[in-house]
């Protein structure tokens, strides 16, 4: 498995390094939300409704829950496009607030993600936009599919 670390600016000091010290340990008190669906257009449409209802419940301000749903729906619509060559295209939502303060929102895929072209025309600014709305992004990358983590400070 292959992690890359995304970030939108310097690891200012005092910053955590990574996924342990940001935290994926959901805090006791937090709302949880599990969701499978196929990665179909319609179908994304309504999780990240779902999402935007458990995101606003979390305390984040509204620029920040904004922010969430963009990058978070923009991971989605990379795993349903991407991850898979045709057939089923599960895609897996979670997202929780963490002990160590956070929101994390995670989206996984069982599939391969195609290699990034050498010249993506207009596209291809999906992972750059992901970077800079989250406060901490991470991609794995793995036989058994693929995993973006994305982290928001409460």
């Amino acid at each position: 498995m292959v992690t890359v670390p995304i970030r939108r600016d310097p690891q200012p000091v005092g910053d955590p390094p990574d996924a342990q010290a940001w935290g994926r340990e959901p805090a006791a008190d937090g709302p949880l939300l599990e969701h499978r669906f196929p990665g179909e257009a319609a179908r994304l449409a309504t999780a990240r409704r779902e999402l935007g209802a458990w995101a606003a419940a979390t305390g984040l301000d509204e620029e920040t829950v904004e922010d969430l749903l963009l990058a978070s729906y923009e991971a989605m619509v990379n795993a349903a496009e991407h991850a898979y060559a045709d057939g089923e295209r599960p895609v897996d939502l979670g997202a929780v607030c963490t002990a160590g303060g956070c929101v994390l929102v995670t989206v996984r895929d069982e599939g391969r993600w195609r290699p990034i072209p050498a010249d993506p025309g207009h596209r291809g600014r999906g992972l750059a936009m992901i970077t800079n709305l989250s406060d901490h992004a991470e991609i794995e990358r793995g036989p058994g599919g693929t995993t973006v983590s994305l982290w928001w400070r409460r």
